[in-house]
């Protein structure tokens, strides 16, 4: 059977895996830091499905964080 070895990546497309990854990490700080601070963290999933830049649809997340007891009227942030 024959290796397949996959084409290295441009320095574009390293650059944003790096900026993808960074930006996880800190996403994923935060969330944890607002846990511990007593913040009800809800992540809800979705796409954007008139993105021109590909076919098929981008996914995004919804991020909602509240403390307990103090509603505010929902915000729609795009990120």
């Amino acid at each position: 059977m024959a290796e397949i070895y996959p084409f290295p990546k441009t320095a574009e497309e390293q650059e944003a895996e790096r900026q993808l990854t960074e930006a996880m990490h800190t996403l994923n700080a935060a969330i944890k830091h607002a846990a511990q601070c007593g913040f009800e963290i809800e992540l809800r999933p979705g796409t954007w499905s008139f993105a021109s830049y590909t076919r098929t649809p981008v996914p995004y997340v919804d991020l909602t964080a509240r403390l307990p007891g103090r509603q505010k009227p929902l915000e729609f942030v795009e990120i």
